[in-house]
């Protein structure tokens, strides 16, 4: 009996998942030694589901930075989702309420997996598909993230080394996740978009960044696109 839809979804989308447990597990650590409680960081998992930015959150509240400064770059550094989205939803069916319930669970590594598979599912199967991927990825980083809240202590004490490694699997998963799929049009776009991404965080302007890669990657790759096109024309 062959899988449905969603179960190859959620099959698809374990590479994630085992991606996300150590930096989730980060990020419950983090969040509690930064004096949130199990419960409050949990929470933030459910609701901001954005690994970068819930960084930045805990690190900006514990600051003491304004709230409306905070969310505002927040916002600024999740904006490279708005060109995320219009890339995946032009392969998808769907109404727009159910394009607005995946855009939820549409996070780097997610789209990293979709832009490479989605084309090659079934039309009226992609929604169902992309639902199985996000879910996986969604409550593996929930779960982590509780995990690592609940555990923090226990991890900063035991396994002092391991808490300050964790942190890097995110940016080297979304990388092994996504160069596989890209080829000769997206090469290019893709170390542009890492070195700009890397040159402004090491000058410790990350979310300012991270937007500039974004929009400069997807220039990039639309050219590259459009060149490829042509050549095979």
């Amino acid at each position: 009996m062959r899988d449905g839809p969603w179960l190859r979804g959620l099959r698809d989308g374990v590479p994630i998942a085992l991606g996300y447990l150590p930096v989730g597990v980060t990020f419950g650590v983090v969040a509690t030694q930064q004096g949130m409680s199990a419960m409050e960081a949990t929470l933030t998992s459910i609701i901001v589901y954005s690994g970068a930015a819930q960084f930045m959150l805990v690190g900006l509240l514990a600051a003491g930075t304004p709230m409306a400064l905070t969310v505002g770059l927040c916002l600024l550094l999740n904006a490279r989702h708005a060109l995320y989205g219009p890339a995946i939803a032009a392969y998808l069916p769907a109404s727009p309420s159910r394009l607005s319930a995946l855009a939820f669970g549409l996070t780097d590594e997610v789209f990293a997996v979709a832009l490479g598979r989605l084309p090659a599912q079934p039309a009226a199967q992609r929604p169902l598909w992309l639902a199985g991927v996000e879910t996986m990825a969604y409550a593996s980083w929930v779960g982590a993230s509780a995990a690592g809240a609940l555990a923090g202590d226990w991890i900063r004490s035991h396994l002092p080394l391991l808490a300050e490694s964790l942190p890097i699997a995110l940016s080297a998963l979304f990388l092994v996740l996504l160069l596989p799929h890209a080829h000769a049009g997206r090469r290019g776009a893709i170390l542009v978009t890492v070195g700009v991404a890397a040159a402004f965080a090491l000058a410790q302007h990350a979310a300012l960044g991270l937007l500039l890669a974004a929009v400069l990657g997807a220039l990039l790759a639309g050219i590259g696109e459009v060149r490829c096109a042509r050549k095979s024309s």
